[in-house]
């Protein structure tokens, strides 16, 4: 048996005109935090909703979960497993904060439970983390947009899982929550030993926390390997098309010389 958290045997998928991934192999180990870079149509959404299970069943057949197909998992398990947070949100019903940082719980609760104590200590500590407190009463419909994304991420929190998929989570947030979450995601990961694969499209975050990056092109994997090896001048400017007056510094910022 394999240390890895996650397994990709061969992945095949395309929508109707156009195919994303061919026999795809790829795993990450426990404990991996690990950033997902490439130009926009490279696969990173199509490949995070694949280890989500939340593709066809033909794709869920080739990912396995600690050693265990996706398929073989119920709804529960796989919710006890993994938390994915989907790069935009959508509100059908009004919750506040609170209920829907709670949502997070129930993989571990029977039909109709309500929340036990434990539960709600463990939704508290998530507010408290993600510097929501303040809000746990505000509907959903009253958030700015990076507001909701923040809860979002603290429902995923809440869930507990030891593996954690993010869908650019930075998006809609201004700089100052960015770091906060950046920083609650290192500790997760440290502290928790958590697996977080996060999409990413700033450079410089994915250099300085994660300590792996996946850098994908047209569905294929050119690079995968620690962050300050990916995320360098010539890769860049490979794989994003740039001349060779962009240039990628230290911190992983991309500057434009002359500029």
């Amino acid at each position: 048996m394999s240390n890895n958290a996650i397994e990709i045997c061969n992945l095949t998928f395309g929508y109707t005109q156009k195919e994303v991934f061919q026999q795809l192999s790829l795993s990450f180990a426990e404990g991996d935090f690990c950033a997902m870079i490439g130009p926009n149509g490279s696969g990173k959404t199509t490949l995070l909703k694949a280890i989500a299970g939340i593709l066809s069943p033909k794709v869920e057949s080739n990912v396995l979960i600690y050693n265990k197909l996706i398929k073989n998992y119920s709804r529960n398990a796989l919710a006890q497993k993994l938390a994915f947070v989907a790069q935009r949100q959508e509100v059908v019903f009004d919750f506040s904060v609170f209920d829907t940082v709670m949502m997070g719980r129930n993989p571990y609760q029977k039909r109709w439970d309500s929340g036990s104590k434990n539960d709600e200590d463990i939704v508290t500590n998530v507010l408290q983390q993600t510097r929501l407190w303040h809000l746990r009463e505000r509907m959903l419909a009253h958030l700015s947009g990076g507001e909701m994304q923040r809860v979002m991420i603290a429902r995923a929190m809440a869930q507990q899982t030891p593996i954690l998929l993010l869908d650019e989570p930075l998006a809609n947030l201004d700089i100052a929550h960015k770091f906060e979450i950046m920083d609650i995601l290192k500790e997760l990961n440290q502290t928790n030993h958590t697996t977080i694969l996060i999409i990413l499209h700033d450079f410089s975050f994915a250099k300085q926390y994660t300590d792996k990056t996946l850098l994908l092109n047209e569905g294929k994997v050119e690079l995968f390997a620690e962050s300050s090896s990916v995320i360098t001048t010539s890769h860049i400017q490979q794989v994003f098309n740039l001349s060779t007056e962009y240039q990628v510094d230290e911190w992983g910022n991309i500057r434009r010389e002359g500029r």
